[in-house]
């Protein structure tokens, strides 16, 4: 009976062990780019927002965790350090596409407010806006 238990505590810390290695590798994994991502998805701005609006959920399972190239009307670019955040065709009431470039990316030139650019980066999902991260520019 004693025995039993030794093995069975050896067996739940090697589980735990493993589990805590795990997670540190998945928590040091650096960020990758989505420029050497195949495309899941092409789809203009618009659309991308209003399958969002209309049923979140469904969305969230065609899209999330996805690459997608978005393809829209540039309203905003947003600096804060070292990320820079570009709004593409914002909705009335607030809503649009949020693509947060892949850190260090620089465009060159850097279009202005109503051009109409194509990103792609991976989908993160919906909040009053939607998210892409590690985007990059696709000319």
């Amino acid at each position: 009976m004693r025995r039993r238990r030794t093995i069975l505590l050896v067996g739940i810390l090697m589980l735990l062990l493993i589990a805590a290695v795990w997670a540190y590798h998945l928590y040091v994994e650096p960020h990758q780019s989505a420029a050497d991502k195949t495309v899941d998805f092409a789809i203009s701005a618009d659309s991308l927002y209003h399958q969002y609006q209309a049923d979140e959920h469904s969305a969230d399972q065609k899209y999330l965790g996805k690459v997608i190239e978005v393809t829209g009307r540039l309203a905003e670019i947003q600096h804060s350090g070292n990320s820079e955040i570009w709004i593409l065709s914002p909705q009335a009431g607030g809503g649009g596409i949020n693509c947060q470039l892949f850190a260090g990316t620089r465009v060159d030139p850097e279009p202005k407010s109503g051009d109409a650019v194509t990103v792609k980066g991976r989908c993160t999902g919906f909040l009053m806006d939607v998210n892409l991260a590690d985007c990059v520019l696709r000319k």
